[in-house]
């Protein structure tokens, strides 16, 4: 479980619009300086570390944060850590300041889920029986604009509810096992690590 979810398994993958532009255009803002001071024909190392710096930022924060649902659990992509909660250990779900999702004593705020996010049309949630015989084409829909982290807490409750009602009935594709894993992103880290050691450099030299 400390995997993302193989393709197959990823009923939902959430994340705001809003903020993957935003973090598109400071990518590309970022890569155009750095081809700019290249192109000059005096690169400074420390503009460069630091334009790569801010392109990882808009990457980690801005663009690759998610919330994914599947058949066992939620995935929450933050930035730097990744934490999975299977069905079984998820006690509730609210939407403040952002989506955040209780287990035992703790709150684990979703980073991707914010303020808009529109969930996909389906008939249930986890759909069973639509998603539980879910095929390639039902993976991850593309999220649409015009609703609220409210309405994404909504689904998350909607989904929580019938994983309760599958495991009751003792169906199969409910399991009720696993436990809350918390692990560290490498690329995130690496993304951000190799920037600064490039300003450090570029700074000593």
């Amino acid at each position: 479980m400390a995997r993302s979810a193989p393709a197959p398994e990823a009923l939902r993958t959430l994340r705001q619009r809003g903020s993957i532009a935003l973090g598109i255009v400071a990518i590309v803002a970022c890569a155009g300086m750095v081809l700019a001071s290249i192109v000059s024909g005096e690169p400074s190392l420390v503009l460069i570390g630091l334009m790569l710096l801010g392109a990882a930022v808009g990457w980690v924060l801005l663009v690759r944060p998610c919330v994914v649902i599947t058949l066992h659990g939620i995935h929450l992509d933050n930035p730097i850590r990744r934490t999975v909660i299977p069905w079984s250990q998820v006690q509730d779900v609210s939407a403040r300041w952002n989506l955040e999702v209780y287990s035992g004593d703790h709150a684990y705020p979703a980073w991707a889920i914010a303020s808009h996010i529109e969930r996909p049309a389906s008939q249930g949630m986890l759909g069973f029986g639509a998603l539980g015989r879910a095929s390639q084409q039902d993976v991850a829909p593309a999220p649409k604009e015009g609703t609220t982290v409210g309405s994404a807490s909504r689904l998350l409750e909607s989904a929580m509810d019938e994983w309760r009602e599958l495991a009751a009935e003792g169906r199969p594709e409910a399991q009720t096992g696993g436990t809350l894993t918390r692990t560290w992103q490498p690329l995130d880290i690496a993304a951000l690590a190799v920037p600064i050691l490039l300003v450090v450099v570029g700074i000593l030299r």
